[in-house]
């Protein structure tokens, strides 16, 4: 894992070094220009050369299509990408170009119709302003085609970041809805990692730090959402996932909620968590590793204090409250077939 990570409350302000004079094309969202964060960093570094703004959740082909055709014509050297999983993923879709900069070209590479040859990567600094995704250490970036109701993935060894700059303050005003929601997707990758054809002693490690940073703090924070000790656990939390599941990818439960996010429109972090008390029920008992791991984390081999957890936290395990009837869960199933994220997973489905 290439990412050279700077963590600190406060450390933004050390970003022009790591720009190191590059002309940068800033990529964020619309809150962060109406927080003023835009305004911060041009109050840091006088690298940027173009800010763009209109980054949306779940960043789809189309949307993307705009402003890629858009920023190929910006003279830039460095992709500096503050915002959440969204916002890192379509930084990383624009950091893949070829000779022409010909957006096609970056389309067909996702969607398996071109080999991954013959493209440049720009370098850039991730700076996640919600503790969920863990994109700024992965060399993953999920897009999404609505249409065809399909997410795809686009990998490359190159797109790990240059740096992952985690500063927790700027995490202070995410609200409590995206705070749940981001901390439970850290808690399917740590869990994900651990029930895992690819796990080994470190990826599993890491995990259980990360676990058992969201059991202890997620319900606190979600209750006291401007403490920033809670704020710093969760963010820690966030990286250590990244740490282990950059290594092993995800698994079942990340397989099936995208076929949830695509067809229901639940979001990705409820998508993929809801079912994990039901995994963690399958997988007891089947490996000593996963047994010693889960028992590290919950004190006790059951699902019962994460289910506790979800009731106060006012999330559903139940796919009926999702409007998932059995009939669609057939379809669901069949949806894990060939599907690389499932065939990670050592829960049998």
């Amino acid at each position: 894992m290439p990412t050279k990570i700077v963590y600190g409350n406060e450390s933004l302000k050390d970003l022009d070094k790591y720009i190191n004079g590059r002309k940068t094309l800033l990529v964020t969202s619309e809150g962060f220009v109406k927080r003023g964060l835009v305004d911060k960093v041009k109050s840091i570094t006088s690298n940027i050369v173009e800010v763009i703004s209109d980054i949306k959740s779940h960043p789809e082909f189309t949307d993307l299509k705009k402003v890629y055709n858009f920023i190929k014509n910006i003279d830039y050297e460095l992709i500096l990408a503050m915002g959440g999983g969204s916002v890192l993923d379509a930084s990383k879709f624009f950091s893949v170009q070829n000779q022409e900069k010909d957006y096609q070209f970056v389309e067909d590479i996702i969607k398996g119709k071109r080999e991954k040859k013959e493209y440049i990567i720009t370098p850039t600094i991730s700076i996640p302003t919600t503790a969920g995704t863990g994109s700024e250490i992965t060399p993953w970036a999920t897009i999404w085609d609505m249409e065809e109701k399909k997410k795809y993935s686009l990998y490359l060894s190159e797109l790990f970041s240059e740096v992952a700059l985690y500063d927790a303050t700027l995490t202070l005003s995410v609200p409590k809805n995206i705070t749940i929601q981001t901390g439970l997707d850290t808690l399917s990758h740590a869990l994900e990692s651990i029930w895992n054809k690819n796990a080994n002693p470190i990826t599993v490690g890491y995990a259980i730090k990360s676990a058992k940073l969201i059991i202890e703090n997620l319900v606190k924070l979600s209750n006291d959402l401007d403490n920033l000790e809670y704020r710093n656990n969760i963010m820690k939390a966030c990286m250590y996932a990244g740490l282990a599941f950059s290594n092993t990818q995800t698994a079942v439960a990340h397989a099936m909620s995208y076929y949830i996010t695509a067809n229901k429109g639940i979001p990705h972090g409820i998508a993929c968590s809801f079912t994990l008390p039901m995994l963690i029920d399958k997988v007891i008992g089947k490996y000593d590793f996963i047994d010693n791991a889960l028992f590290d984390i919950f004190g006790e081999l059951s699902s019962n204090k994460l289910r506790d957890i979800y009731q106060v936290l006012n999330i559903s395990t139940k796919f009926s409250d999702y409007n998932i009837d059995k009939e669609e869960i057939e379809s669901l199933l069949f949806s894990l077939q060939n599907n690389q994220r499932a065939g990670n997973s050592l829960v049998s489905m």
